[in-house]
Order: C-alpha cells, then sequence, then structure tokens
C-alpha cells in the first residue's frame, strides 16, 4: 500500500502536462483533412478501459486504437522519441514509479531505471538524437532532475536541489546542448536553463511569483511559459538567454501550459477566462488570441500533430474524459475515444510509424565538403539514407544530425538539424558549425542506428596564405614555373578558407642576382587557392625565394630554389678593329625554351634587355620573343623567331628601315616581312637565308659585302643577286660567304659585288667569313681554309697566307667550324673542340696564349654541340646544354660573373 504523505507531497508539486516535444518542423502532406496519414499517423494515450491505466495507440483518425501495455500495475506518461520508433513510459510494475521503453507496437519492452525513492520518476522526454532521456525524479525531501541513457546507462542527477526544493519539467532544448527546468530552489519557483550534462545552471526568471512550464520554440531562439508574476497564471515568452521577457495574455483567468505548433508561428494553450478551462491559439508574438473549444467540460492536454495543422486534446465535455481532434482553427472537432473510462494524455507520434521497417542502417549519401566555412550553410546539402535490416529504404521518420568528433570544444551545429525521411533519404540544408577546426565528423541518428560522415574541416575566418604548391627545387630561366605556384588563403588553424577571394600578390623576396619575377604577380583567390600559372624568373642564379602577400593576412614565403639555364646554342662577337672598343665583345645564346640571352659589352643596347648596362653574366633579351637561332656583330645581334621573323638590336644594321648609326636596346623587327631560316651578323651589315633558301643582306655596302650586285648601303634586306638556293651564309668583316644546297661555297664582298664561287672543287656543309680568312667544313668532315695567316688561323702548320682553300692539319673529322680575329674553332663529330691561330687573350681555350699553327684541344675534356667565336674569345654549348667560354673577358663577354680572362673554359653563370 502506498504511503499517503508522498502523495500529497507529489500533488503539491507536480502539474500534470502532457509532454511537451521538440517537433519536426516542415511535415510531409498527407491524406487526413491536410494531416498525417491516418494509417501512419499514430496518438499515444492512457486509458482505464480495462480496469488499470494502460498505454494504448491509435491511428489519427481514432481508429486501430491498440492497448500497448498490460500488467497490474498503472503504465502512463508516454513520450515518444522523435523518429517515432520508441515510446519511453512511466510504470508502477516493479514496486517503484521507473521508466520504461518499448517499440510503437508495445514489443520489446525494457526497463531502464529502477530505484527505493517514495514516488520516483515522471514526465520523461527525449533527447532530439534519441540517445538519452531527461526526467523527473521525485525524492522523500525533494525533487531532481536526472538523465539516462536511452538503454538504461549513465543514470545521472543533473540537479542537487536542497530539502523540500524540487528541480521539474525539464525539456530539451532543440538541437540537444541545453536543458530548460523549472526550480523552486530559490524559494520562489523560477525558470533555469543547463548544459545537457547538468553544468553551467543559468537563472532565466528573477521575479516574485511562479515561473514554470517552460516550452522551447522549435528553433531554440525563444521559451514559453507560465508565469503567476501578475497574480494570476498567464503566457509569458521571452529569448533562450532569458532576456525579452513579454508577457503574451494578460486576463484575469488562468492562462497555461504554451505549446508551440511545429513551424513556430503560433502557440496552444488553455484558459479559463470564459468560465470554463478551454484551448485556445495565438501568434508567437501573442496577437490573434482565439477560442478554438466551447463545449461544456473542461478542454485541455493540447497535443499538435507532426505538420501543425491538427490539434489532439483531452476533453470532458461527455462526463469523463475522451480524446478528441480538432483543426488547428477549432473546427472539424471529433471524438476518437468513446468508452465510460477515463482516456488521457494524448500524445501524437512524431512521424509516421511503418510496422516491420524499423530504421537499421543509416549512411551518408552526400558527405561534408572536405573544408567547409564556419558559421556558413555547409554546401553541398547533407543527404541522409535510412534503410531497415533488410536495406530497404525507410519511406517515414526523423533523422537527427550532430557533430560526432569535435576538434573545437564547445563548438555548436545548428540549422535544421531535424528533417524527415523521404523516400529514405533525409535533407540538411542549413547546417552551420560556428567553431574552426580540423577532424570534424557528423552523427546521423534515427532510431537507434547511426552512421557517422567522413571527416572534415571548419575553416575559420581568413588570416594567413600558405604555399600550397612551391617553386619547383630548379626552374628553367624565362619558363613558367611548373606545377604552378599555388597560395591558400588558411585561417589561424591552418585550413584553406572556402569561398575566399583575397588578392594575392607574390614578388622575389631573396634575389641574388637582381632578377625580374615574370609572369602574373597579382592573382584573385578562387575558393581560397591563388594560382600563379606564369611565374618565372630571368635570370640564373640560387638562393631565390618567392614572397606572398595579401591585405590583412599574414604573408609567406617560399622555400629557396634555383634558376639555371639549358642552352641549344650560342654565338660570340665584337669588333675587329679595337679590342678595347666598348661596343666589342658580347655574347647571346638561345636557351632550350627559345629564350634569347646576351651577356657582355651593353654598348649601345647591344644586349637587348632595355638597358645599356653591361653584365657580366646572361640577361634576358626583351619582349618576350622565343628564337630558334641568334648571331652576334661588331655593333648589333640579331635572332630568328620560331615564327621565322627576323628582330635585331643594338646599334649598327638592324634592318628596320633607320640609318646605320640608330640604336635600340630592345628588338625591332627586321623590315620586309621575309620569313628567315637563319641569320648572321657581321661587323656592319647582316645576311640571311629565307626560308625559301634566298639569302638577303642589308646594312653597310662599302665593299659589295651585300652582294647585290652595287655598293649602295641598304637599310633594309635586299636580295643576293644570283638568284642562288642557299643552305647558309655567314657575314663577315666586309665580305659573306655561303653554301648552296648543292654545297657549292659562294663568297662576295671585298671586291666582288655579287657572289663568285670559291673552292669550286669541294662540296661544303657550312663555311665561314671572318675578317682576313675564310674556313669551312666539306660534305666529308674535312676542314678547309683560306685567307690570311699570319697567327696559323689556317691550321695548316705554317704562318703563310692562301689564296686557295687548303686543308687544315690534323686530318681531324669535324661537323662545325667558325672563324673569328685571327683565330678558328670547330668541333668535331665525337663533340670534340679544337681552335687554332692567334692565343694571346687565352682565346684558344687550351691553356696557354700561345698561337697555334694547328689545331689544339680547348682544354676539358668537353663534349660540345657547337662553338662559336667572337673576336678575341669563343663560347660553345655542351650536348648536356651548358655554356662554356674561355679567352678576353674585359667586359664580362665569358659570362662567369667576373672580368677576368680565362686561357680555359669557364661555364657561364646559372
Amino acid at each position: 500500500m502506498r504511503r499517503l504523505l508522498p502523495v500529497c507531497l507529489l500533488l503539491v508539486m507536480a502539474v500534470p502536462q502532457a509532454c511537451h516535444r521538440d517537433e519536426v518542423t516542415a511535415p510531409r502532406a498527407s491524406a487526413a483533412a491536410g494531416g498525417a496519414d491516418p494509417s501512419t499517423s499514430r496518438i499515444a494515450f492512457v486509458s482505464t478501459r480495462d480496469g488499470n491505466r494502460e498505454i494504448y495507440v491509435m491511428a489519427s483518425d481514432g481508429s486501430a486504437q491498440t492497448r500497448l501495455t498490460n500488467v497490474p500495475e498503472w503504465d502512463y506518461q508516454p513520450s515518444w522519441s522523435v523518429d517515432g520508433s520508441r515510446i519511453v513510459f512511466v510504470s508502477q510494475r516493479g514496486h517503484c514509479d521507473c521508466l520504461y521503453v518499448m517499440a510503437p507496437d508495445g514489443s520489446a519492452v525494457t526497463t531502464l531505471t529502477h530505484h527505493d525513492s517514495w514516488w520516483g520518476d515522471q514526465r520523461p522526454t527525449w533527447s532530439p538524437d534519441g540517445q538519452a532521456i531527461v526526467f523527473t525524479r521525485f525524492l522523500a525531501d525533494n525533487v531532481d532532475v536526472y538523465r539516462v541513457a536511452a538503454d538504461g546507462s549513465g543514470e545521472t542527477a543533473l540537479t542537487h536541489t536542497s530539502f523540500h526544493r524540487g528541480a521539474e519539467e525539464p525539456r530539451w532544448s532543440p538541437d540537444g546542448s541545453q536543458i530548460v527546468f523549472s526550480t523552486s530552489q530559490d524559494d520562489d519557483t523560477e525558470i533555469y536553463v543547463m548544459n545537457a550534462d547538468g553544468s553551467a545552471p543559468t537563472r532565466l526568471t528573477n521575479v516574485p511569483g511562479i515561473d514554470e512550464q517552460p516550452s522551447w520554440s522549435p528553433d531554440g531562439s525563444r521559451i514559453a511559459f507560465t508565469s503567476h508574476r501578475d497574480g494570476n497564471a498567464e503566457i509569458y515568452v521571452m529569448n533562450a538567454d532569458g532576456s525579452a521577457q513579454t508577457r503574451l495574455t494578460n486576463t484575469a483567468a488562468e492562462d497555461r501550459s504554451p505549446r508551440w505548433s511545429p513551424d513556430g508561428r503560433h502557440i496552444a494553450f488553455t484558459s479559463d477566462r470564459d468560465g470554463n478551462v478551454e484551448i485556445y491559439t495565438m501568434n508567437a508574438d501573442g496577437s490573434a488570441q482565439m477560442r478554438l473549444t466551447t463545449a461544456s467540460g473542461a478542454d485541455e492536454e493540447p497535443s499538435w500533430s507532426p505538420d501543425g495543422t491538427r490539434i489532439a486534446f483531452t476533453s470532458h465535455r461527455d462526463g469523463n474524459a475522451q480524446i478528441y481532434v480538432m483543426n488547428a482553427d477549432g473546427s472539424g472537432q471529433s471524438r476518437l475515444t468513446s468508452d465510460a473510462a477515463e482516456d488521457t494524455d494524448p500524445t501524437w507520434s512524431p512521424v509516421d510509424y511503418h510496422p516491420g521497417h524499423s530504421p537499421a542502417h543509416v549512411g551518408f549519401i552526400v558527405q561534408p565538403a572536405a573544408v567547409v566555412n564556419a558559421n556558413a550553410a555547409i554546401s553541398p546539402a547533407i543527404q541522409v539514407t535510412v534503410t531497415d535490416a533488410s536495406w530497404g529504404a525507410v519511406s517515414g521518420g526523423v533523422v537527427q544530425i550532430a557533430i560526432g568528433t569535435s576538434p573545437a570544444p564547445g563548438a555548436t551545429l545548428s540549422g535544421t538539424t531535424k528533417a524527415k525521411l523521404v523516400d529514405g533519404v533525409a535533407t540538411f540544408n542549413d547546417l552551420r558549425i560556428d567553431q574552426p577546426g580540423r577532424g570534424y565528423t557528423l552523427v546521423a541518428r534515427a532510431g537507434p542506428a547511426s552512421g557517422t560522415s567522413s571527416g572534415f574541416a571548419v575553416a575559420g575566418a581568413p588570416a594567413q596564405l600558405a604555399f600550397l604548391s612551391q617553386p619547383p627545387a630548379t626552374t628553367e630561366g624565362a619558363v613558367a614555373m611548373a606545377p604552378a605556384v599555388r597560395l591558400a588563403v588558411q585561417d589561424a588553424l591552418g585550413t584553406t578558407v572556402p569561398g575566399a577571394t583575397s588578392a594575392v600578390t607574390v614578388a622575389l623576396g631573396a634575389n641574388p642576382t637582381a632578377a625580374t619575377l615574370t609572369g602574373t604577380t597579382t592573382v584573385q583567390a578562387v575558393n581560397g587557392i591563388a594560382i600563379f600559372g606564369d611565374l618565372g624568373v630571368d635570370r640564373p642564379g640560387s638562393g631565390y625565394t618567392v614572397t606572398a602577400s595579401a591585405a590583412a593576412l599574414a604573408g609567406a614565403a617560399s622555400t629557396p630554389f634555383s634558376v639555371r639555364l639549358t642552352f641549344m646554342t650560342v654565338d660570340a662577337g665584337g669588333s675587329p678593329f679595337d679590342a678595347n672598343d666598348p661596343a666589342t665583345s658580347s655574347t647571346c645564346a638561345v636557351t632550350t625554351s627559345g629564350a634569347a640571352y646576351c651577356w657582355g659589352s651593353n654598348y649601345h643596347g647591344k644586349l637587348g634587355d632595355g638597358t645599356t648596362t653591361s653584365a657580366t653574366s646572361p640577361v634576358l633579351v626583351a619582349g618576350g620573343l622565343r628564337v630558334f637561332a641568334v648571331s652576334v656583330g661588331a655593333g648589333e645581334a640579331c635572332g630568328v623567331t620560331t615564327s621565322r621573323a627576323a628582330y635585331c638590336w643594338g646599334q649598327g644594321a638592324l634592318g628596320d628601315g633607320t640609318t646605320l648609326g640608330d640604336w635600340r636596346t630592345t628588338p625591332v623587327p627586321v623590315s620586309g616581312g621575309l620569313t628567315f631560316a637563319g641569320v648572321s651578323a657581321g661587323d656592319a651589315h647582316i645576311c640571311g637565308v629565307t626560308s625559301g633558301s634566298a639569302a638577303y643582306c642589308w646594312g653597310f655596302n662599302g665593299t659589295g659585302e651585300l652582294g647585290d650586285g652595287s655598293t649602295t648601303t641598304r637599310l633594309s634586306p635586299a636580295s643576293v643577286a644570283g638568284g642562288l638556293s642557299f643552305a647558309g651564309v655567314s657575314a663577315g668583316s666586309f665580305r659573306t660567304c655561303g653554301v648552296t644546297r648543292s654545297g657549292a661555297a659562294y663568297c662576295w664582298g671585298q671586291g666582288p659585288t655579287s657572289p663568285v664561287p670559291v673552292a669550286p672543287d669541294l662540296s661544303f656543309t657550312t663555311v665561314s667569313a671572318g675578317s682576313g680568312h675564310t674556313c669551312g667544313v666539306t660534305t666529308g668532315g674535312a676542314a678547309y681554309c683560306s685567307g690570311a695567316n699570319g697567327s696559323g688561323q689556317l691550321g695548316d702548320g705554317t704562318t703563310t697566307a692562301h689564296g686557295s682553300a687548303e686543308p687544315v692539319a690534323g686530318g681531324l673529322t669535324f661537323s662545325t667550324i667558325d672563324v673569328g680575329l685571327a683565330f678558328t674553332c670547330g668541333v668535331t663529330t665525337g663533340g670534340s673542340a679544337y681552335c687554332w691561330g692567334n692565343n694571346a687573350s687565352g682565346q684558344l681555350g687550351d691553356g696557354t696564349t700561345t698561337a697555334r699553327t694547328s689545331p689544339v684541344p680547348v682544354a676539358g675534356g668537353l663534349a660540345f654541340a657547337v662553338v662559336r667565336t667572337g673576336w678575341t674569345h669563343a663560347c660553345g654549348v655542351t650536348t648536356g646544354g651548358a655554356a662554356y667560354c674561355w679567352g678576353e673577358n674585359r667586359h664580362g663577354e665569358l659570362g662567369n660573373g667576373t672580368t677576368t680572362s680565362s686561357s680555359t673554359p669557364v661555364q657561364v653563370v646559372q
């Protein structure tokens, strides 16, 4: 037999109210009067029709009324889980008012709590994720709020009130992070809120008079409650932090039990303002208060349907308590139960119920993006699928989503965290996480089943730049770095910020050679990434870095890198008259990428870099031209682009229609629109062979070196007379020689003004004209020379001049040969370089300054593809693409960063 004193205490402390639940918004339309499908949407209630208080369920139209519990003791206060798959209730079985849970069909009844309290556990309410239950435990001397896991584990007291005090009416916030409750611990019943684990209890109301019956709005932003601060019960609302407490009803009656509609736009409540307890509704701001029931006898315990279109309630209009339902505007009132017993506590299931199709598997079919922005909607929308044990789609129900793994303590998931299943899929369109971090997961739950997303990061506000793709450790000069340099706009934790559009600027940080960073140096980030697809560095060197900056962001510096030049060909030039003339001695070369570089004397812009500053290491010829051939004369240099156009720079025969005294520091196109296969720069004139094998020359013509049959200087290309088909030409000092496609050698200038044959009994592959002598290589690889020989430049072992071609001594087989000022160099078919003749500046490269009358090998054992001579120095490109020079270096023409001459090859700066 139960004791009387605790019963009185229970009646004083507990106010019977139907369990408020956090309803699911945006329900699916159904077939019954605009509400849920009556065949699947169910209402749980308590009935004494079988002589004992038991729990029943029925369809929303009153059909299929089914007894779920059947024990001698009372079973009452049913509460649905948010997905409709379980019902928690209070039962007196086991000699205590304890909590039990069962399936919606009454099966699988499981004990959750057991104790020896006087009265025990009351008003259980599910957490939004279905993993925990909060309830009130009535002890002998006080009342406290408890929490227990859905499997009965982890029972914990969340409040600890003092003697004869109580904490009651716990309600979960819609996101499950907080619990609101009323408590008399301050000698006056007020409303408090605490974290879901019981920590940080905070008082929200603080006025004389009881504040009770708190109810969260569906979005969690407000709390409706009943207050007696005005002398009678009225409905109030406040923000979730207790601010903006506002009175909604204002009558002399008792207005109680506020219940939010699922969409948060309306509040249902009970009032006796018309002399009888009836159900009313009003807008959430207190306006449009409307009486819904008007029958005699109390109408109470309103419970909204999941779609908000109908309200179930308990009515005493028939002399005993029965369950009714009506439309949300009070129309269509219909009695659902009809018996002589007491039917009370109607509780509408939050979702449709499908027996035999309980959730068993939860999976993410649209995962969170790898990185999302803090406080921004996760996009694309998260989608979760739910299937039963047979992997069939669960078509009805609710999925609750929450943060699983969180690298940021206190991080909050906001937005719509509960979504209905539609054809087995729940979609979450507006989820947000407020704290940045890496290693987040989401957990989706449907009933007892759950699934975890893949890991993702949450990015905070842009704070810094970071290199995602560094410059390559070694990159080719004047060539876009590959792969492209990529920079990320990151938050303070190093996560790339999606959607960031900062303008990022890069520059050379460490710059050992006063180089220029070429390409697009300011790029707008796209989705947090700035890609620099065409960055290059124009000068070779080691130890470069790239720095990155952006407004309001911490900058970044790259790892060090080197710039190298891989050469394809080279040419050396200078003046034949005065080695001390500042116009002399420079070198140009072409890299494998087609970039032209020059070094040495820059008198009148001979290096083509836009300045007149000499350079001891390679500088890039301006204009961005891509060339395959280059030739250096006394005062100018010329190149042929990959599109076969000829360009010249410096002072002299530029071929652009200007006078010989004009000079340009950057390349200018040779006029006439001809397409060239190659050009050769002499002392004061230029000659070239077109792609059609015709020879053209321009410049000074005082001795007929242009070959057009005259001695008239030409400022633009003039056709060489005779209509010969040339394979190549070589412009020397006041004379020119060429080889026809049939191997015949011709020369002109210093007498003849048009081509005349030379060495008609020999067939040549190439010839080279100098100041006083000419050499060539026959089709058999033999070298022949003729002309002046005072320094042994003919290579025949003597210093005797020859008017006809004589073989070079040594029996070497050459692939190329080139004539300088009183010296000659050639490359054998095996790649060995040999030189002979004048060696006063070490231009033979044999480690001495001794003149040689026959070929001597260039020191160092390098394998050359080509060697070209200037007037007092020579340069070559090895088969590996490295450039080496030797001889005079007064103007930096050796390109090794010094002005020190060398009698052995020195590598051009890399």
